[in-house]
């Protein structure tokens, strides 16, 4: 088996798709029966990280020496006719693992994460909205199989595309299998003291945009920090994304200071962060999946996430939810384990078998059979 892989979002996105992207290939080139990676990423110049696959046997890869934005826009705008095997060579299935797919003669599948575009529009920024809504369609349309990162993206695939049931594959993201909590008190102690974190916060993690609902995370704040003794504070870990500026203006009105934002962290700093904190809020209005909720899982805290189809289905029975409109929900959810060491703990040990549910080597082998499947010409 030869599948060519649209690697842009693994080479040039820290996080989010990006880092999916490269655990799914990674899970790929570990399988016993792995199948032979024809990678390619647009980029005006060479990545180091992305290039340096080709040392393994299995992957070659190859650089479209633009910048990701016009590759999209010469497929999808201009709709220039250059098929995806002017990069990837003969292969027998194309992946695009990023909502697009561009023209191909291999049969193709696409990965939809969610569809939050088309369900919140007013959390898009306009000109990614209006891309989106050309776009996906029309890769959903060149494909043989769609994969959904869930079941709640496949209902909306199926409402709002009207994806027949039997053209689109559920398999899940995950948590790396060395994604874990930080044992070592001194890596604990450095990073409390470089990002001066207080004993006890509140974790929030995730790209700066509408969608994540950092607003009503301040207002939740503010609400139990009235009736507390020592206020307990929020640490926001994330890059700017679109309309962060919104983002920015609803803390503010909701609680000024409330939020501490940080930036984006590397691997090992984010582990330890969730391995201090003393609970993970993920309000998020919608989501496909929802990381984050599997990352605190995987290093011991506890979550409060938003009673939203995508997070309610990767949290199970291992998160407290709330009603990601009602700030004073969040704040009651988020109060019960900052003031319960006893349900912190349950959930804690929830959260580490929750966790198990999800792999990232069977998501792969679950790929590789959809790429078998589609290479076939079935459905």
């Amino acid at each position: 088996m030869r599948a060519g892989i649209d690697y842009t979002s693994a080479a040039t996105q820290r996080e989010g798709i990006g880092r999916v992207t490269r655990e799914l290939v990674a899970a790929l080139l570990e399988l016993p029966d792995r199948p032979e990676l024809r990678l390619f990423y647009a980029h005006r110049g060479p990545l180091r990280a992305a290039d340096a696959l080709a040392i393994h046997e299995r992957v070659s890869i190859r650089r479209l020496r633009i910048s990701p934005r016009l590759a999209l826009a010469l497929w999808f705008k201009a709709r220039a006719p250059i098929p995806a095997e002017a990069l990837t060579g003969r292969v027998h299935v194309y992946h695009g693992p990023d909502y697009t797919v561009p023209p191909r003669f291999a049969p193709a599948v696409v990965t939809v994460h969610d569809l939050s575009y088309v369900t919140r529009p007013q959390d898009a920024h306009p000109a990614q909205r209006r891309f989106l809504e050309r776009a996906v369609p029309a890769s959903i349309h060149r494909s043989r199989l769609v994969v959904a990162v869930s079941e709640s993206t496949k209902r909306d695939l199926i409402a709002h595309y009207r994806v027949p049931p039997e053209r689109i594959r559920v398999i899940p993201n995950a948590a790396p299998d060395w994604f874990g909590p930080v044992t070592d008190e001194a890596i604990l102690a450095r990073t409390r003291r470089r990002l001066d974190l207080p004993a006890r916060f509140i974790l929030s993690v995730g790209t700066i945009q509408p969608r994540k609902n950092l607003g009503a995370l301040a207002a939740a704040a503010a609400s139990l920090n009235r009736t507390r003794q020592k206020p307990i504070a929020v640490i926001h870990a994330g890059r700017e994304g679109w309309l962060c500026g919104d983002v920015y203006r609803a803390v503010e009105a909701a609680s000024p200071g409330a939020v501490r934002f940080i930036g984006h962290p590397d691997d090992a700093t984010l582990q330890a962060l969730y391995t201090l904190a003393t609970v993970c809020a993920f309000p998020s209005f919608a989501e496909g999946f929802g990381l984050p909720i599997l990352e605190a899982f995987a290093c011991d805290c506890p979550v409060v996430t938003s009673r939203a189809p995508g997070t309610a289905e990767v949290a199970g029975d291992a998160a407290l939810l709330a009603d990601p409109q009602d700030p004073a929900a969040l704040a009651e959810a988020l109060t019960a384990i900052i003031d319960s060491p006893d349900l912190a703990g349950s959930l804690r040990a929830k959260g580490r078998r929750r966790r198990r549910d999800f792999s990232w080597r069977r998501s792969a082998q679950a790929m590789l059979e959809v790429y078998r499947e589609a290479a076939s010409g079935h459905p």
